[in-house]
C-alpha cells in the first residue's frame, strides 16, 4: 500500500516546487517593471508643503536608479574575488551605505582618477 502512494507524493511535491519556482521568477520581473510611486501619500494629506511633488519624486527614483547601476558598473570591472563582487553586490541590492561598499568605491574612484 505504502508503494503505491510514494509516486504520488512525489509527483506531487515536485508539481509544488515548479509552479511556486515559476511564480518567484514572475513576481521578480513584475517587481522590475513597476517603478511607480503613490499619488498622494498620507503625509501629503496633512502638510503638503512638506512632500515633493509626484514627478519629483518620479525623478529622484530614476537619479537613484541611474546611480545604483552606475555602481553595479563600478563592481563589475573591479579586479576582484567572485565572493567579494557577490558580497559588494548584495550590499548593493540591501545596505547600499554600507561601510564596506562606501570604502570599494572610493578607492575605485581614486584608482580610475589616476
Amino acid at each position: 500500500m505504502m508503494i503505491k502512494k510514494f509516486p504520488l507524493k512525489t509527483l506531487g511535491l515536485l508539481c509544488m516546487i515548479t509552479g511556486t519556482s515559476a511564480f518567484a521568477q514572475q513576481k521578480l520581473q513584475d517587481d522590475t517593471k513597476n517603478m511607480e510611486v503613490t499619488k498622494y501619500t498620507v503625509m501629503e494629506r496633512f502638510e503638503p508643503g512638506l512632500v515633493l511633488s509626484t514627478e519629483e519624486r518620479v525623478e529622484l527614483k530614476e537619479a537613484y536608479k541611474a546611480e545604483r547601476e552606475l555602481r553595479r558598473e563600478i563592481i563589475d570591472t573591479l579586479h576582484i574575488t567572485e565572493r567579494k563582487r557577490e558580497k559588494l553586490l548584495n550590499d548593493l541590492a540591501k545596505n547600499p551605505f554600507s561601510a564596506r561598499l562606501s570604502r570599494t568605491l572610493t578607492l575605485a574612484e581614486i584608482e580610475f582618477e589616476d
